[in-house]
């Protein structure tokens, strides 16, 4: 699987060093064990999980910037993208945030296995974490998740610091842009770049959606539990 793993990384113009191969590679089988007998992931192949999990969250690498410091990955499920970009970026602290504790157990043993003082590990909704404290401290926001944009904007956008970043992975283009287009004028954000990759074997196609927030968000965002998802903005 290694030479796998590289060849996607090469393909991808992500740079790597071997620690951060070998992290990767623990990794895929830490969650090819667990997933034995909790599931986590419909996907049982390597060269799959590798190529949609792993270069998948990889392809936002490139788009991280030097400056960044803190990190949010809201609903990371079994890691991705946060897991995986905190393997590659140990100088940024990532929170990693999923409401369901057999996830979090994952990641839990993940961070002590491959040492990744950089992990913080939250079971907690959006909606409920967010605090004085943790409200606009995070300069990069993530979230590959299948709830619409608009709904997706709520959950993040008030974790941002102003000038935050926010960069939204979907499978495909959607137009979802136009729809969330009242969400991003209400919290104060805009897009800023939407780009479109391909992932290196499959060739399957991803958009990553960049959205800034300009100023600080109300504080009466998220509203609380369930509501951004019933009612988006």
């Amino acid at each position: 699987m290694r030479e796998f793993l590289i060849s996607g990384l090469k393909e991808i113009g992500v740079e790597y060093t071997e620690k951060k191969v070998d992290n990767l590679l623990k990794y895929l089988s830490l969650l090819l064990e667990y997933n034995s007998h909790t599931n986590l992931t419909a996907m049982r192949d390597e060269k799959l999980i590798i190529e949609k999990h792993f270069l998948d969250s990889l392809l936002l690498q490139n788009l991280i910037k030097w400056d960044m410091k803190s990190a949010i990955d809201v609903g990371t499920g079994a890691g991705f993208p946060g897991m995986v970009l905190a393997i590659f970026n140990e100088n940024i602290r990532f929170t990693l945030m999923d409401s369901i504790g057999k996830k979090t157990k994952f990641l839990q043993m993940v961070k002590d296995e491959l040492g990744l003082e950089n992990v913080e590990i939250v079971t907690s909704r959006a909606e409920d974490f967010i605090s004085d404290e943790k409200r606009e401290s995070y300069d990069l926001g993530l979230c590959r998740g299948v709830s619409k944009l608009s709904t997706i904007l709520e959950y993040i956008i008030p974790f941002l610091k102003e000038e935050g970043i926010f960069l939204s992975q979907k499978m495909e283009g959607t137009g979802e842009e136009a729809e969330a287009e009242n969400a991003l004028t209400i919290l104060k954000s805009e897009i800023v770049e939407i780009f479109n990759f391909n992932l290196p074997f499959s060739k399957d196609s991803r958009v990553v959606i960049e959205i800034r927030k300009k100023e600080k968000t109300d504080k009466k965002y998220p509203r609380r539990a369930g509501i951004p998802l019933k009612r988006p903005l």
